[in-house]
């Protein structure tokens, strides 16, 4: 990847709302979703797992590696959408070994600041999480799901969980074959609910293809 000069949500936003090849996507955002720099970059980050779900792997990597620019500045309601940036953009590089090394040096980078006594408590839970500590209860979450879009927006969170161990699994207790299988799984389930969601809004609305868009409920 060829680094660029950090920027704020603010001009990720501007940069992202200028490229043509984006623009399309970004207008059908509902506003509810754009209130905040927060929710705009929660919208950016679900778009591009979307693309990434939709086989658009490309489009999907030219604005993950935007939106990881955005640096840890203390706010964990911003970071939380980086994070997750990081870890599908590091998994869809998984064959660069240098790329690795620059992901999970910046998804380390909130855990080294602070006081040293913040910093060991900062690293014992991440630490838990790649043992698969939260694991167990996102599963739970997702069959407790009230509805088939409640139940993707969890396995998606889900997802995000799995790739972050995939990428620093020579750190956790679990096997690569046992990650893998299940970010493949949840992946094809992903895929399906996506496909099956494009299929009922073709047949309700009578659109192309290319007019229809992701969009959080």
């Amino acid at each position: 990847m060829d680094r660029r000069k950090e920027m704020n949500v603010k001009e990720l936003i501007e940069e992202v709302e200028n490229d043509l090849e984006l623009v399309s996507y970004l207008n059908r955002i509902p506003k509810k979703n754009k209130k905040t720099r927060a929710n705009h970059l929660e919208s950016l980050n679900h778009l591009a797992y979307l693309l990434y779900l939709d086989g658009q792997e490309e489009m999907a990597k030219e604005l993950l590696d935007r939106i990881i620019q955005v640096p840890f500045e203390g706010n964990y309601n911003t970071w939380t959408f980086v994070d997750s940036s990081l870890v599908l953009l590091a998994y869809l590089e998984r064959e660069k070994e240098n790329q690795a090394i620059v992901y999970k040096k910046l998804l380390l980078s909130p855990l080294e600041q602070g006081e040293e006594s913040t910093q060991k408590i900062r690293r014992r839970v991440h630490q838990r999480f790649l043992n698969g500590d939260s694991l167990e209860q996102k599963l739970a979450k997702i069959e407790q799901a009230s509805s088939p879009e409640s139940e993707m927006e969890r396995r998606l969170l889900y997802l995000t969980d799995l790739l972050k161990i995939h990428l620093f699994i020579a750190e956790s207790t679990f096997e690569k074959t046992d990650i893998q299988a299940k970010i493949e799984e949840n992946t094809e389930i992903l895929k399906k609910y996506i496909m099956k969601s494009i299929a009922s809004f073709l047949l309700r609305d009578k659109v192309s293809y290319r007019s229809w868009t992701f969009r959080k409920e």
